[in-house]
């Protein structure tokens, strides 16, 4: 996609608005340790440690000294906070490109030897580069390692295939396991101490994909091998403070997954921002396991980021996440099975249920459209029947969101899985296709014998179709639906349709209400612009508007 920037003769200027101040950091309420349950079982196959040293790399090229192309413009949106990829100063400075002195291809790179401040720089050329990459460096809040990808002329991003990649011989993954998964894993390597783990890392400005079963990869031993279906485009086996930022993320199984397990703290992943990321066509055909993104996270934050459809005839969800304390916020979510999913730990349940952060989910600002038929929109708590001692059993503040929901029959918003699961749910805007018949409120779901299921929903002030129900004429849900005297309804959508922006002289212009207070640190500051791109949301009337966007 090409960027919307262009040179004043002293800075790079966006062309749509003036460049707006980024957001403030999400606030996270420090944790208070509470007993732990026993751990809940493993979703997904994971393979045991391998400790013993691995071959040893081939030696790898220095760090170049030719003279560095022309500095690329900073061309990533400035609510990503993202700087314009070059050296950081504090470390060395990798040139993988066409150039003249630059390293040519990715399993040259020396990735078993990066340390905190080094720069992996990739620079645009024609022609994709097929490699795999592990990241173990241990960077530092204030020298962080960074593989960033340096645009074209037109704003490219260059490409990282898996398919067909090579990866560098001798590069200790441990287990081809962690090999076959990915494009990018991020793990300790095998010859370091069982507890280490990567830290401060970030990767933007890429285009990312291949990790699919159909591709085949050359193997650090130089074996040809296919990808796993249970994998990623970048694959998080344990981190802490990474960034995922500003990426075409496409083609694989899933965009991007996390693991945190119970082996320590350095085995769980921490502090995860995936921000800016256009994921689009991942997934794999008849499977409703693998879905665009799938984490396992204490603290994590999704913003600014477009989920696209999955590719077709997959039957995953959009979003799934199964972390501590999640911010879901100004995302654009199309398709899925579910468009969120969040239900409960599993590999790491005793560090999840201590944590209070667990109890809490902020959804915010988002535009979400789907196809009702294919399930329910948002489900919260739990999806394994019998582990409700698991289950999050705590709020879901859903507000500022536009929710579109297309096709026939029925559709239903929320599902959450007992009725210790609570959802506060104010400023939305929720339409219904026309032909849909049973635009429904809430859908139970089975849990083990005794536990109700429906949750407790609580109505602010909302924008929703007439033709709504709590629930469909054949089936009841248990639980509580508070709040309907609240509600604004009408028969006519109060938003461009296409654009969901609010129309002029709606009952949604300025209707927004106060938010209370256990969501008062997390004000709605932004939101996508028509291109899905970010932007700041000012208010332009006597209050907010009502949805995801402002007028």
């Amino acid at each position: 996609m090409g960027r919307r920037f262009y040179w004043d003769g002293e800075q790079w200027v966006r062309v749509q608005a003036p460049a707006p101040a980024p957001l403030p950091p999400v606030p996270a309420p420090a944790p208070a340790p509470t007993p732990a349950p026993a751990p809940a079982p493993t979703p997904a196959p994971a393979p045991a440690p391998v400790p013993a040293p691995a071959p040893t790399p081939a030696p790898a090229p220095a760090p170049t000294p030719a003279p560095a192309p022309a500095p690329a413009p900073n061309t990533a949106p400035p609510q990503l906070s993202l700087t314009a990829c070059l050296p950081s100063g504090k470390g060395r400075d990798y040139q993988v490109g066409p150039g003249s002195g630059q390293i040519a291809n990715l399993e040259q790179v020396p990735w078993e030897k990066l340390t905190a401040g080094d720069t992996v720089r990739v620079f645009w050329r024609s022609t994709p580069y097929r490699g795999k990459v592990l990241l173990a460096a241990q960077g530092r809040a204030d020298a962080p390692v960074r593989l960033c990808g340096v645009p074209g002329p037109q704003g490219q991003r260059p490409i990282i295939d898996g398919a067909n990649a090579v990866t560098r011989r001798g590069l200790a993954y441990g287990h081809e396991l962690h090999e076959s998964r990915s494009v990018i894993v991020f793990n300790r390597l095998s010859n370091q101490d069982w507890t280490a783990y990567p830290r401060y890392i970030q990767v933007d400005g890429l285009q990312i994909r291949g990790a699919h079963p159909k591709n085949q990869f050359t193997s650090s031993t130089g074996a040809r091998k296919n990808y796993v279906e249970f994998g990623a485009c970048l694959w998080v086996e344990r981190g802490h403070n990474i960034t995922i930022a500003d990426n075409e993320i496409n083609d694989c199984t899933q965009a991007i997954f996390s693991r945190s397990t119970e082996d320590g703290d350095f085995a769980v992943t921490k502090n995860l921002r995936i921000a800016g990321n256009h994921m689009h066509g991942n997934g794999v055909v008849g499977s409703y396991l693998i879905h665009t993104t799938y984490v396992q996270s204490v603290g994590v934050t999704y913003e600014f980021n477009h989920y696209g459809p999955l590719r077709a005839g997959a039957l995953g969800n959009a979003l799934k996440d199964r972390s501590v304390g999640p911010v879901i916020r100004y995302n654009r979510i199309e398709g899925g099975a579910r468009a969120l999913d969040l239900v409960e730990a599993e590999d790491y349940s005793s560090v999840a249920l201590a944590d209070p952060r667990y109890r809490t989910t902020y959804v915010y600002g988002n535009q979400i459209k789907k196809d009702g038929r294919e399930g329910t929109t948002i489900h919260y708590g739990g999806d394994h029947a019998g582990n409700e001692a698991s289950y999050r059993k705590g709020t879901l503040y859903f507000f500022n969101n536009t929710v579109h929901l297309t096709g026939d029959g029925y559709a239903v918003l929320f599902q959450l899985s007992t009725t210790q699961e609570k959802a506060e749910v104010w400023n939305n805007v929720f339409l219904f296709d026309p032909a849909i018949q049973y635009p429904r409120m809430r859908e139970g779901q089975d849990n083990a014998p005794g536990i109700a299921s429906g949750g407790i929903v609580n109505l602010g002030r909302n924008w929703i179709d007439a033709k709504w129900s709590d629930a469909g004429p054949w089936h009841t849900v248990g639980g509580q639906l508070n709040g309907r005297h609240n509600l604004i309804t009408g028969t006519t959508p109060p938003v461009d349709i296409k654009t969901l922006v609010p129309l002029s002289g709606s009952r949604v212009v300025d209707a927004a209400q106060a938010a209370p207070t256990a969501a008062s640190g997390f004000p709605v500051k932004g939101q996508l612009d028509r291109a899905y791109l970010p932007a700041n949301r000012t208010v332009k009337g006597v209050g907010m508007d009502l949805g995801a966007i402002e007028r």
